[in-house]
């Protein structure tokens, strides 16, 4: 027998910080994980985080998914 999904809701806030937890912690598919969800759901930014270098990661999926950046290992 499958269980029924849960949903759980969370307000932007909290979402924003558990992401930004997730990333720091080396969690980063976790992260990506959520962050496609927020996304999704019409997340349009990471609330309480002023780091310019957080924000980037948590949209660098959905900008390269889209084909609006293209990320590149440094070569140096």
């Amino acid at each position: 027998m499958e269980k029924n999904k849960i949903t759980y809701t969370l307000d932007e806030y909290s979402l924003s910080l558990i992401w930004k937890s997730l990333y720091e912690s080396g969690h980063e598919d976790q992260a990506a994980e959520l962050a496609e969800n927020m996304i999704e759901q019409g997340c349009q930014e990471l609330v309480g985080v002023d780091d310019m270098s957080l924000i980037l990661m948590f949209w660098k999926n959905y900008l390269e998914k889209n084909n609006l950046i293209k990320f590149t290992n440094n070569l140096h």
